[in-house]
């Protein structure tokens, strides 16, 4: 998926206080080589640069490269094509390594961090942020769903837990890695479940890339309608307000 189609910056705006949360948990030093990895608009790599950090921000999609490049000003910021399972870094040469809800996508959990443990120094260490099943799933779930009836779509075999410490420890143990984690809210808010439909569904890049297809197969009104009737139900409040209380693993890594 290309995640510079459509207007990712909504999601970005979100995301911003998990990743204050993420780069204050890094307790980054003035100097320190920081890799945002899957940085996105650059939240992340940003507030590390405003720490006295020098930044690498790792970002395959061409526009939000752009974005970040464009923010970054006179900020010790370097910007590069690459995922994390191909980050064109040396090895043992960053500090820190952070993802906020970037790693999580990687199609081989194994391989990215594999490449995360060979960039990172022998003294480095790796915080990433991951969703807890909750109200986001729920709300994914019902596209992920629909999409799978309408494709036919392959059985893609039991998910990653990259909520789970556990998980995260039996993949970076062997790189001498030990993981401890703890669970913290995030409050997503709109003005209204159809706010929410536009800006963070609709023209959302996931939304760019399945949307079309069920809008071709007749369902896209039955799962919007199924979205906002979730989101009225549940997590809109008497003034029309939505108030989506997620819940999210801060994951740290240290050998």
């Amino acid at each position: 998926m290309d995640w510079g189609k459509g207007s990712y910056e909504p999601t970005a705006a979100d995301l911003l206080p998990a990743a204050r949360e993420l780069v204050t948990a890094a307790n980054i030093q003035p100097g320190e080589h920081v890799v945002d990895v899957g940085a996105g608009t650059g939240n992340v790599a940003l507030l590390a640069a405003d720490l006295g950090a020098r930044v690498t921000a790792v970002e395959p999609a061409a526009r939000l490269r752009e974005v970040i490049a464009e923010t970054a000003l006179d900020r010790d910021l370097t910007v590069v094509d690459g995922e994390a399972a191909s980050i064109p870094l040396p090895d043992s040469s960053a500090d820190v390594i952070l993802s906020n809800f970037a790693v999580i996508f990687a199609p081989d959990p194994a391989a990215a961090f594999t490449e995360l443990a060979r960039v990172a120094k022998p003294t480095g260490r790796i915080l990433l942020t991951t969703w807890q099943p909750g109200v986001l799933s729920k709300l994914v779930g019902v596209l992920i769903a629909a999409l799978r009836e309408v494709t036919g779509g392959v059985d893609m075999g039991t998910p990653f837990n990259w909520h789970e410490p556990n998980a995260l420890s039996e993949l970076l143990a062997p790189h001498g890695f030990t993981v401890s984690g703890r669970t913290l809210d995030l409050d997503i808010v709109t003005a209204s479940a159809t706010e929410y439909w536009d800006t963070r569904i609709a023209t959302h890049p996931l939304g760019i890339e399945t949307l079309p297809i069920l809008e071709n197969a007749g369902r896209l009104e039955e799962v919007r309608n199924r979205v906002l009737g979730m989101i009225n139900d549940d997590w809109t409040t008497s003034t029309g307000q939505v108030r989506l209380k997620a819940q999210y693993l801060l994951a740290t890594a240290v050998r």
